[in-house]
């Protein structure tokens, strides 16, 4: 039976008359059990498996007296059926990447575990759909919607983890530099000539803000909440590479991080609207962090806070501090990742796993991961030659990063080949 015919005959027929057929999400009522259930345990409680593999999962049916209960009919279905389908008899069909729940239950007992649907292995390259350099990637916490924007206006979006991505107009010519969504639906993106463009749709549309009353060159946004949020820019030409910038003064604590010779626009209540509050799981970096004097000459470009007291950042010739806690007080400590090394953006999922993109000696792509917290560092796969300006995790497996030439890099295994 070929995918047309299958998708017929489950669409038609459905349920238990198609629980032999692989494939069919089957959703109808099993028969009831000729003894009342305590449980239904389904087995394995995780699997992770790629697109077009399968994968046997099995659930077993107790009776109030914790025996296992023989010719019990179980109901499958898929928690979405864009990422797996189920078939009547537990086999798992990989559809697309993400992860969703797989529920079973008989006699009115339920059962879920978690499945994990993967693309490939390592790093691989995304077709994004445009040429132009991509500045900034934002993905929400269901791994599958993201945005990204870069030069000359462009924004590209995708639905589903990246496979495909579209290009909605962004109202606008200007670069853009910095992306920030403070919910599922609200999103800002900032860039060249004081340009703010904001969406209310999760970026299928954008209209740019007219009343941000300046001219500067924008370079990241990042909201604390659904209305409240700040734009960091500078007076001054952008380089045509971030490495090629040079940033001043500083604070030693990961408790306020200024940049003091930026322009700050906020808190912007102005460009918020009310709405439900992003997941805190996942804090922003502030980008372009100043250096503490003395602790290093070298630029930094990026960094990422998971609390008050513990932050890292990353710059040029491999540079990357991180704060330490002494007995009284909170110092940076500089660490080195490489110094033929240009690190451009940092991001850590976990307080352990960290990921840095940017580029090498040649000018090449480049992606670290740390495992111990910056302590050291391993040079990942890329698969690019392109230099990458951004990267973005929604778990310590999957993320993307993006840079010139419109490059779209992701990984839904960490990295690990």
């Amino acid at each position: 039976m070929n995918r047309v015919q299958r998708w017929l005959a489950c669409t038609l027929l459905g349920g238990v008359a198609m629980a032999g057929i692989e494939g069919c999400d089957t959703k109808s009522s099993p028969t009831a059990p000729a003894v009342p259930l305590s449980r239904v345990v389904l087995s394995p409680a995780v699997d992770t498996l790629q697109v077009g593999a399968q994968a046997q999962f099995t659930a077993t049916a107790y009776d109030t007296l914790g025996n296992v209960v023989t010719g019990v009919g179980f109901q499958w279905s898929s928690g979405d059926s864009r990422i797996f389908t189920v078939s009547g008899g537990g086999r798992v069909t990989g559809v697309g990447e993400g992860s969703a729940p797989l529920f079973v239950q008989s006699g009115g007992q339920r059962d879920t575990s978690w499945v994990t649907v993967f693309t490939d292995i390592g790093w691989v390259r995304q077709a994004s759909g445009t040429s132009s350099e991509l500045n900034a990637v934002f993905f929400q916490a269901d791994g599958r919607t993201g945005v990204a924007v870069g030069a000359g206006g462009t924004i590209v979006r995708t639905t589903d983890a990246g496979a495909t991505w579209s290009r909605p107009p962004s109202g606008t010519t200007f670069n853009l530099n910095g992306l920030w969504f403070s919910t599922a639906s609200e999103g800002w993106a900032v860039g060249s000539n004081g340009t703010v463009v904001h969406t209310s749709d999760g970026g299928q549309s954008w209209a740019r803000v007219t009343n941000v009353g300046v001219g500067d060159v924008l370079f990241d946004v990042q909201f604390a909440g659904s209305d409240s949020g700040w734009v960091v820019g500078g007076s001054r030409t952008r380089a045509a590479h971030r490495g090629r910038r040079r940033v001043l003064g500083g604070h030693s604590t990961a408790d306020e991080l200024r940049t003091p010779r930026r322009r700050v626009l906020g808190p912007a209540r102005r460009l918020g609207r009310r709405g439900r509050r992003r997941d805190r799981r996942h804090p922003r970096r502030r980008r372009h962090l100043v250096h503490h004097p003395g602790l290093t000459s070298q630029t930094l470009e990026s960094v990422w806070r998971r609390g008050p007291a513990v932050a890292w950042s990353v710059g040029s010739q491999g540079v990357a501090p991180r704060t330490i806690v002494t007995p009284d007080s909170v110092a940076w400590e500089l660490r080195n990742a490489g110094s033929s090394r240009q690190l451009q953006d940092v991001h850590y999922p976990t307080d352990l796993i960290g990921y840095a993109v940017g580029f090498d000696a040649s000018l090449r792509g480049m992606v670290l991961r740390t495992d111990d917290a910056g302590l050291s560092w391993q040079a990942q796969a890329a698969r690019t030659s392109s230099r990458l300006n951004d990267v973005f995790f929604v778990d310590a497996l999957r993320g993307w990063a993006v840079g010139e030439a419109g490059t779209i890099i992701h990984t839904a295994r960490g990295g690990r080949q």
